[in-house]
């Protein structure tokens, strides 16, 4: 399944490459430009680039061979004049086999005198020579008879018969042993004891050939590092000295001592060579040289991307001339293209301007041949075309005028009649004075709506509509209900459809409040919010059900100005209709229930300053009710 995608994307990529080439000549030239010339560059550059990295890796491996052996030949030599100062001891045999043989006879004047010599003696072979820390002289039973460091001597000195190094040097029988970098255990710890690498040796009767006791040459490990102080590492370079235990002696660099023990361990091919060897930071390049007298190994690693990285001004170099000739490719292929597929791209943008429905555009004509025919037949067709759209654009803005005249008609029978309703109930109880009122409120509102040509007016004018509108009401519902204004100043010069508050405040009276037992709210509400502008109509009536609710949006979502059902709606879906006609579908109402319960409608408007049109109606009463808020 995996592979199946995999090849299915190929075959995209493949499709879209081909589609790219295809869409252009210039691009096809191009491509043959850019391949005559790259093809041998990235090959020749490849080439060279690979060529240069394996001849750096051969240097690499013959200098650094070169300086490991010569480390090891002097860690060799360090190690051997150490062997050949523990001989020094036999030049004062005289004093030092008459102490070692009568270690346990008793600590008498002679042995006392005897001892002072010796001591003196080993105190100017520690004077004399640099490199030594310091000298100890051992009884076959482990007790140390002396003991001189570069520090001083050091008291309570401990009995060393059970340390390893000192039954293995027993067993040498006067051969000397090397003891890697370790601390002197017979020494004690309020004494200075650094780490120190040792040569020890048992002390024979040259005579006799009988074993008298041992002794101990001492270096710090710490002077192993001038063998190397000297050396510049390549970066990122690490470098370390490993014994025959298989402990890290001395290291240098950022590897840590178990990876240079698992090349240690790797390193066994032989005195000398080199290998690959993987880490967490990538493949290391290994160098190692090992001593055939003493075991020990010099191990180097260095990772293989800094190698690389020698050899990348010549990579850079490719890539540089590489850009360079494709520019100059890319170049030749835009003068070429010029001069032949000139014509064609001048068609080409006139089309494309003709597309997004600039009708003026022309191609100016140069010549007879068939590029010049083709350039009058579309000036011909361009033009023909401006007139149709023209006769179109005609009939859709005199189609639309008269939409929009007959939704809005639809709202003032609806209105009237429920008005003069309104004003028979007054009449009824013959209270003549405030029908007169309502009568004049009436004439007003009639003004208002029959503005023909108006469609748009500013929301200043359309709130003092509802408020003639709800004097009417005033008059028919008594105190069933108060209103509540809360309205942002600079709303009021906003452009709104004349006649879209009316029908929503009537819709709250008639189906919210007019049903419910008790007082009710009615809330007007306008917000600014960016670039919309918000009208919020509310009250606290019966409330409406869920399922209407949903019933009465997807009405407003499904609504189509062009259909013929229009004419046949009036209330909330002839208001959203209106306003998607003139402001557009990203503008109309939305119905849902607010927090306390109470039925809202939102309309959604553009926020836009209304240019002067209409006047608001003279003489309009002011109603009984108490306001609230703004307006």
């Amino acid at each position: 399944m995996y592979s199946e995608c995999k090849s299915t994307t190929l075959q995209r990529r493949c499709c879209i490459l081909l589609g790219w080439i295809r869409r252009k000549i210039q691009y096809k030239l191009f491509l043959l430009y850019a391949l005559v010339i790259s093809i041998p560059i990235v090959l020749f550059g490849g080439i060279s680039y690979g060529m240069s990295t394996r001849m750096l890796e051969k240097e690499y491996l013959s200098s650094q061979q070169k300086l490991n052996k010569q480390i090891v030949k002097t860690i060799e030599e360090n190690i051997r004049n150490l062997t050949r100062q523990s001989m020094a001891l036999y030049a004062n045999m005289g004093d030092i086999a008459p102490l070692l043989a009568n270690s346990q006879s008793g600590r008498n004047t002679e042995y006392v005198a005897r001892s002072n010599q010796v001591s003196n003696y080993l105190y100017s072979l520690l004077q004399s020579n640099d490199k030594l820390y310091a000298i100890t002289l051992l009884t076959l039973k482990g007790d140390v008879l002396f003991y001189g460091s570069k520090q001083g001597g050091s008291l309570n000195l401990l009995n060393s018969a059970g340390e390893p190094w000192f039954v293995e040097t027993l067993a040498l029988q006067g051969m000397p042993l090397l003891i890697e970098p370790h601390t002197q255990k017979y020494v004690s710890s309020s004494s200075a004891n650094p780490p120190v690498l040792s040569i020890s040796r048992t002390v024979i009767d040259l005579t006799t050939g009988v074993e008298l006791g041992m002794v101990v040459f001492d270096q710090l490990a710490d002077q192993l590092s001038s063998a190397v102080a000297d050396i510049d590492w390549e970066p990122n370079q690490s470098f370390a000295v490993v014994g025959q235990s298989g402990d890290v002696i001395y290291s240098y660099g950022s590897l840590k001592p178990t990876v240079y023990e698992a090349l240690a361990e790797s390193s066994q091919g032989g005195r000398s060579g080199s290998y690959s060897h993987p880490s967490d930071s990538g493949n290391l390049l290994v160098n190692y040289s090992e001593s055939t007298d003493y075991g020990w190994k010099v191990i180097s690693a260095i990772p293989m991307s800094e190698l690389r990285q020698k050899s990348e001004f010549l990579r850079d170099i490719n890539v540089y001339l590489l850009i360079v000739l494709l520019s100059f490719a890319f170049v030749l292929s835009l003068c070429f293209s010029y001069i032949v597929i000139r014509p064609l791209k001048k068609l080409l943008r006139s089309l494309r301007r003709l597309g997004q429905g600039d009708l003026r555009t022309r191609i100016e004509i140069r010549g007879e041949d068939e590029l010049g025919q083709i350039g009058r037949t579309f000036n011909d067709m361009v033009g023909n075309i401006e007139k149709l759209i023209e006769q179109n654009l005609r009939i859709g803005m005199l189609k639309k005028q008269a939409q929009l005249e007959a939704l809005q008609s639809q709202i003032n029978p609806h209105f009237l009649f429920n008005t003069l309703s309104s004003i028979m109930a007054v009449l009824d109880k013959k209270e003549f004075e405030q029908s007169s009122t309502m009568i004049k409120s009436l004439s007003n509102q009639l003004r208002y709506s029959l503005n023909k040509g108006k469609f748009v007016v500013p929301f200043r004018e359309e709130l003092e509509n509802i408020r003639n509108y709800l004097y009417i009401q005033d008059c028919r519902f008594g105190s069933k209900y108060r209103v509540q204004y809360d309205i942002d100043e600079d709303v009021l010069d906003y452009g709104i459809v004349r006649l879209s508050l009316q029908p929503l405040v009537e819709n709250a009276l008639i189906h919210g409040i007019e049903p419910k037992i008790g007082q009710a709210l009615l809330k007007i509400t306008a917000r600014t919010f960016g670039q919309l502008f918000y009208v919020y109509i509310s009250d606290t009536g019966v409330g409406i059900d869920p399922g209407r609710l949903k019933e009465i949006n997807d009405a407003l979502e499904e609504s189509d100005e062009d259909s013929s059902s229009v004419h046949d709606r009036i209330g909330i879906v002839n208001v959203d209709r209106r306003i998607r006609m003139f402001f557009g579908p990203n503008y109309g109402l939305k119905l849902y229930i607010g927090s306390h319960r109470e039925t809202v409608v939102k309309l959604t408007l553009p926020a836009h300053r209304h240019v002067p049109g209409l006047h608001p109606p003279q003489g309009s009463p002011e109603p009984s009710h108490r306001w609230e808020g703004t307006a």
